[in-house]
């Protein structure tokens, strides 16, 4: 599956309000980026198991786990490396457990989990919390899809995957309107939604003889239309707000469908275009160290109280050098080895022609 640029210029947006929610209390809503980064990661990891299987007839559990474990764990080591002196130092006022038991639950990958338990109570590495969501679906996701294949129960699987949907977001809402609880924004029952959604979708697509949902005119309007609702998402969305937990996630999440449904089967057009400019790709392109970096640094920083204007800069000159370090040393040098385990179509047999049967 070839590296789509629009895609990387959504993942930027994405980053970029997530960045901003951390440092500007303006940008409430920025959270709402990582509901985007659920979408496109379901999206894209059904869609290549999908393609695995209908290349080869099954889905190579192994090889999945070593290429993203390639992809995710090399980065994570060097970000944990670089913060964890702050948790016993600088930062040992955010962290609301024993600092071992943080780094391991980011480890483990079940940092969501330990937020649940202590209130938002991982310090530095808080963000690690959608990781571990991610992974946790990495772990479960193609085991149920590789059996669910097998046995050629694809009207089951899409009923399957919207009932989940809709689980998630009605008991979402419903444990919000009777409890107010705080947890729901960690916990992968509650947010899995997104991911789902992208899956849904890639499974949908999957299967229809137009590889599309909507026609090409009507796609690239819908993709507009949701990114308006993202951007007014962001806008008017709060991480403790009853709006996000009752309707506001499940919205973002479909905003984030439209956009990607368009940017993956459109040849072009004037969406595609703004998402493949040069610098989101970028940005895109590195999103994941930015993501693992920034929160430790602005955490950092802002422990320091500078200026306002020497907060920003060290903030992102910080976040963008450690950034650019890690795509260049770690992760650019593990995404050569993990190339190695992609899946390959089997070569077929050669079948010699009449006239070689005779020469031999």
């Amino acid at each position: 599956m070839t590296r789509n640029p629009a895609l990387d210029g959504l993942r930027a947006l994405a980053v970029g309000a997530v960045v901003l929610f951390h440092t500007s209390p303006a940008a409430h809503g920025g959270f709402v980026g990582v509901d985007v980064f659920f979408v496109v990661s379901g999206f894209l990891i059904t869609t290549l198991l999908m393609r695995e299987f209908d290349t080869t007839g099954r889905v190579d559990l192994r090889a999945f786990y070593l290429r993203r474990t390639l992809r995710l764990l090399p980065a994570l080591l060097l970000m944990i490396v670089v913060t964890a002196p702050l948790l016993w130092t600088t930062l040992r006022h955010t962290v609301l457990m024993p600092p071992e038991l943080a780094i391991a639950s980011s480890l483990l990958y079940v940092a969501n989990w330990a937020n649940v338990a202590v209130t938002t109570g991982t310090g530095p590495l808080t963000h690690t919390w959608s990781l571990s969501i991610e992974e946790q679906y990495y772990l479960i996701w193609p085991v149920v899809l590789g059996a669910v294949l097998v046995r050629g129960r694809y009207a089951a699987l899409v009923r399957g995957l919207a009932v989940a949907v809709a689980l998630v977001v009605l008991s979402r809402g419903l444990i919000w309107e009777t409890s107010h609880a705080q947890w729901l924004f960690y916990a992968t029952t509650s947010r899995a939604d997104g991911l789902l959604l992208g899956t849904l979708l890639a499974v949908v697509l999957a299967r229809r003889d137009s590889g599309r949902l909507l026609p090409p005119r009507w796609s690239e309007g819908a993709a507009w239309a949701g990114l308006a609702g993202l951007a007014v998402s962001m806008a008017v969305l709060r991480p403790d707000g009853g709006a996000t937990f009752v309707a506001g996630l499940f919205a973002a999440s479909v905003c984030s469908v439209l956009v990607v449904h368009h940017v993956a089967v459109a040849d072009g057009g004037p969406l595609v275009r703004l998402l493949s400019v040069r610098p989101l790709v970028v940005l895109g392109t590195v999103s994941y160290g930015v993501y693992l970096f920034h929160f430790p640094v602005f955490q950092a920083v802002q422990d320091a109280h500078p200026p306002h204007l020497v907060q920003h800069a060290l903030e992102l000159g910080l976040t963008a050098l450690l950034a650019a370090f890690s795509y260049l040393v770690v992760e650019r040098p593990a995404l050569r080895l993990k190339t190695r385990f992609a899946t390959r179509a089997p070569v077929p047999p050669v079948v010699p022609s009449p006239a070689g049967r005779a020469a031999a």
